[in-house]
């Protein structure tokens, strides 16, 4: 009786030590242990999410890397009358205990930067709206913007230049990036962009045109900052295109524009004669790199031309585009419309 009396206690000891055991391990993984979120990211909650629902979509979507705390963190999500509904920005190393909290009180963190990039924005435009936004200073834009620090993620990059830096690449689009990013984190995030819209089969058009991606990015670029309407866009690529393939000047201000970062007031007969190589006015050729960052619109226009006869164009002070087939035409057309 007093053997089974003493293995009995040992049970209950052995048990009871299990259990805090078990106890201890819980709440380690509660307040101090994984997981914790992989990578920055969003997490878009709707109406009715359940616990379980969160968590799954959690870990689909790679935020964390096992299930095991589902019992415990789902419990503290269940323990609650609803998760809110939002938006939630999450960040890399962020405990999941300190998330659940958040999504019960609905903080859908503050620290998410929303920044647009107009089509046609120019490398230093894109880094004066990311530094005025407190992320880096221009140094370190300007430091970071160059194709070797990125060629390893992005293996097209080794088509451009490696003196150049990545002017054309920058994909205009709105973004949301956080407080804490820095520009590396932002040009990586607008390259990865510009490689998910700049498809293999646009990259293939290219080639079948005998225009590496680099000259048409220049044109796009070209185009961007020349024309509005998608169907202009097409006649100019066409224009400008003839004219390159047939050594002819492609004569556009916009380079010029770009040489003297002119961008607004009207240009002069000194600016036109700026020995900058961006000058196509004066030096025969494609310049030697982009001139902003164009949308899909203006590399869609350069990798589809449209065929015509017109060797001329002109922009009117309403925005339209004249086109003409001679330089006599041409002449005639800036003094009805420019003078």
């Amino acid at each position: 009786m007093i053997s089974i009396a003493i293995t009995n206690i040992r049970r209950v000891i052995f048990l009871l030590l299990l259990s805090l055991v078990v106890l201890i391990i819980g709440l380690f993984l509660l307040f101090w242990g994984k997981p914790v979120i992989n990578h920055p990211g969003e997490l878009v909650i709707v109406e009715g999410s359940s616990a379980e629902a969160v968590w799954q979509q959690l870990v689909r979507q790679n935020y964390v890397d096992h299930t095991l705390p589902l019992q415990y963190y789902g419990w503290r999500l269940s323990a609650n009358n609803h998760i809110k509904t939002g938006t939630y920005a999450l960040s890399a190393g962020e405990h999941v205990r300190d998330l659940i909290m958040r999504l019960v009180a609905g903080d859908t963190n503050s620290s998410v930067l929303t920044v647009t990039f107009p089509e046609g924005f120019t490398l230093y435009q894109v880094g004066e709206r990311i530094t005025a936004q407190g992320i880096g200073t221009a140094d370190d834009f300007k430091t970071a913007a160059v194709p070797e620090n990125f060629i390893d993620q992005f293996a097209w990059l080794s088509q451009v230049p490696s003196a150049r830096n990545l002017e054309g690449y920058l994909f205009p689009d709105t973004y949301q990036f956080y407080t804490d990013d820095t520009p590396a984190d932002v040009i990586r995030r607008m390259l990865a962009n510009f490689d998910a819209k700049i498809n293999t089969a646009l990259f293939s058009d290219a080639v079948k045109t005998d225009h590496p991606l680099d000259q048409v990015i220049i044109m796009a670029s070209i185009i961007e900052r020349e024309v509005i309407s998608d169907e202009d866009m097409a006649l100019v690529s066409g224009v400008l295109w003839k004219r390159l393939n047939d050594g002819i000047g492609l004569d556009v201000d916009a380079t010029v524009r770009y040489a003297l970062q002119k961008w607004d007031e009207p240009l002069t007969y000194q600016d036109l004669q700026t020995e900058s190589p961006y000058n196509t006015r004066k030096w025969r050729g494609l310049p030697p790199g982009p001139i902003s960052n164009p949308g899909l619109r203006a590399i869609q226009a350069a990798t589809h031309p449209q065929k015509s006869e017109y060797y001329y164009y002109l922009s009117a002070p309403s925005g339209k585009t004249i086109f003409s087939r001679t330089l006599e035409e041409h002449n005639i057309n800036k003094a009805k419309y420019l003078n």
